[in-house]
């Protein structure tokens, strides 16, 4: 018997594909793995075995490199960490399965506020690595400080020292310094103040969440410290941490048992995890397959349990019950460069206001599968501490425009008075330029170039398309700040890490002074808002984050700094037998795989 999942509600009907298969009752997997070539066709998540262990098989693009916390740069090592190391603190989904929330991993608790820049966090008893090896406030404290060497200059050091949760305390004095020795170590505000406590100070307030979100970061992961040390060089300058399975230490849900890389990577059950109760996977096995096609044979001869799809794939798939869609942070919209003094029009809020009524979002969208968006902040960002999504909250939803902002009546009437008030009397032709590397986007121009003019008249206004590899788009649109007539139209889109907890850091680019910024947009009320939520007393209130976010968007919304299209949609395939923890993917705990069942 198969149950169903809901995926996000506001994206089932926006597009209309809302369920997928949850789990089988006859579907077992192999309980042990071997290596393969990349077509993983000595192990199949199909077949069943004697001991019938419930392991998970999947597959990835690209090979690891380092999955030392400190060395880790990439996506793929993070595949790694993210089952083999835990954290002071982790993601766990929400009891209706639709976010996640913060809670102890290797902690003992929350964090404790001791004043406004000080915060203890208590290790627990009983952390330990894979080998059953205590984790004591001495190993953090070397991990962070051999993260943070001046000399050793890891690339991950900055995230360590200040990321938009937590500014650590002389932290990237310290990590920059090169050989000055200008600023001690015991001047950084990572302290020991008893075996299985640590100190933290900051250089501003923050919150508990903000403390908590830090610390779930794998950067802030902790190394197996005699195994670190012993893989060093005679200069101590670099270690070989992290570069193969016998030279890293597991501490999270599971161990790493081999690491072929470039092939394949096996993982077993930690036992000795802190949190082994709560997993349920007997071992994970990722094949690394850059292929998308072969991929895909992959899963539909039931080697694998999940697939990503691509243009292709989903649509072949896009009927199966096992196909799930998901929103992303990513919005594409279409940029105005409102400097122009060749089409000076762009600079008039009502001719902006009517491009934004003229686009027909709804069926722009559908040309790539993706989710009609007439607003900026996606449906995946969260706004509170309890897991709350933005866009499910009622004051998110109240300003946005009927039918997605489409409203081709409306979007006339302004059109004529703004070449009224900019003394537009002949054709209107404006140039958009969109990736050549976007075949949605592709389309979406195509239609947008025969849409518009429908609704302005044939006889006053067209649309020039010029396609433009990624780069040069965005050079282009940058360059309006000293080349005011560099653009006039242009696709584009920005994805924030920042905003996945706190929607408004979702408006740092639109700001005036903002050095990177695709158009010159100019709003002076922006601007104070932004400032305010960058004050220190705001970002310690997060409904009145929340709030200033609502307030901005309407400004976007209003102004029209730019005119939003679409939530890029993700699309991926899960087989019968996986059980997800989260009915779809959320910000932080992604699709949760480490707590995946199989029935």
């Amino acid at each position: 018997m198969k149950t169903r999942k809901i995926v996000a509600a506001s994206l089932a009907l926006a597009i209309g594909i809302s369920m997928f298969s949850g789990c089988s009752s006859t579907a077992t997997s192999s309980g042990t793995s071997s290596p393969s070539d990349s077509t993983g066709s000595s192990s199949s998540a199909s077949t069943s075995s004697a001991t019938g262990e419930k392991i998970y098989y999947t597959c990835t693009s690209l090979a690891a490199a380092n999955i030392n916390p400190h060395g880790a740069t990439s996506s793929f090592d993070s595949e790694i960490i993210q089952f083999a190391t835990a954290n002071l603190y982790r993601y766990v989904p929400t009891e209706d399965r639709k976010s996640c929330v913060l809670a102890p991993d290797l902690a003992d608790g929350l964090p404790e506020q001791i004043d406004d820049y000080t915060w203890h966090i208590k290790i627990s008893p009983e952390a330990c690595w894979s080998d059953g090896t205590p984790i004591t406030a001495d190993t953090f404290i070397q991990s962070w400080k051999w993260g943070l060497d001046p000399k050793m200059l890891w690339e991950t050091g900055t995230n360590l020292a200040s990321s938009p949760f937590l500014v650590v305390e002389n932290a990237m004095a310290y990590y920059t310094q090169g050989d000055t020795n200008s600023v001690a170590w015991e001047d950084v505000g990572f302290k020991k103040v008893d075996d299985l406590t640590v100190e933290v100070t900051t250089e501003q307030r923050f919150t508990q969440q903000n403390v908590m979100r830090f610390f779930s970061t794998n950067v802030t992961g902790p190394v197996k410290t005699d195994l670190y040390e012993s893989l060093m060089d005679e200069n101590g300058l670099t270690t070989q941490y992290g570069t193969d399975a016998d030279k890293f230490a597991c501490c999270g849900p599971f161990v790493l048992t081999s690491w072929i890389k470039g092939s394949e990577r096996v993982f077993e059950k930690n036992e000795n995890y802190l949190h082994a109760d709560e997993i349920k996977l007997d071992g994970v096995n990722v094949k690394v397959v850059n292929d998308t096609g072969t991929q895909m044979q992959m899963f539909e001869s039931g080697q694998v349990d999940y697939i990503s799809l691509s243009a292709d794939g989903y649509a072949k798939y896009e009927e199966d019950p096992r196909t799930v869609v998901y929103g992303s942070r990513v919005v594409r919209q279409i940029e105005i460069n409102r400097s122009s003094t060749e089409k000076p029009i762009l600079g008039n809020q009502k001719f902006r206001q009517a491009l934004y009524y003229a686009t027909d979002r709804e069926t722009l969208a559908n040309l790539g599968k993706h989710l009609p968006a007439p607003y900026y902040c996606s449906t995946s960002l969260v706004a509170l501490a309890d897991g709350t999504l933005f866009r499910d909250l009622p004051e998110s939803q109240a300003y946005l425009p009927e039918n997605n902002g489409y409203d081709p009546e409306k979007a006339k009437q302004l059109f004529d008075e703004a070449c009224a008030e900019e003394g537009v009397t002949g054709k209107l032709t404006l140039q958009m330029n969109y990736y050549d590397s976007r075949e949605d986007v592709k389309m979406m121009a195509e239609y947008i170039q025969k849409a518009w003019p429908e609704i302005f008249g044939t006889d006053k206004f067209e649309i020039v398309l010029q396609a433009l590899p990624s780069d040069a788009l965005f050079d282009t649109m940058s360059a309006c700040q000293t080349d005011p007539n560099s653009y006039e139209l242009s696709w584009g889109s920005w994805s924030w890490s920042s905003a996945d907890f706190c929607p408004v850091r979702n408006f740092e680019p639109f700001q005036s002074d903002y050095s990177r910024r695709n158009a010159n947009y100019g709003n002076a009320e922006l601007d104070a808002l932004y400032e305010e939520s960058m004050q220190e007393e705001v970002r310690l209130d997060e409904n009145r984050l929340v709030e200033l976010a609502q307030e901005i968007e309407q400004i976007y919304i209003e102004d029209v700094l730019a005119i939003p299209v679409f939530e890029v949609v993700n699309k991926c395939m899960f087989s019968d037998r996986v059980i997800t923890p989260v009915d779809t993917y959320v910000s932080g705990l992604g699709w949760g795989e480490k707590y995946f069942d199989i029935a």
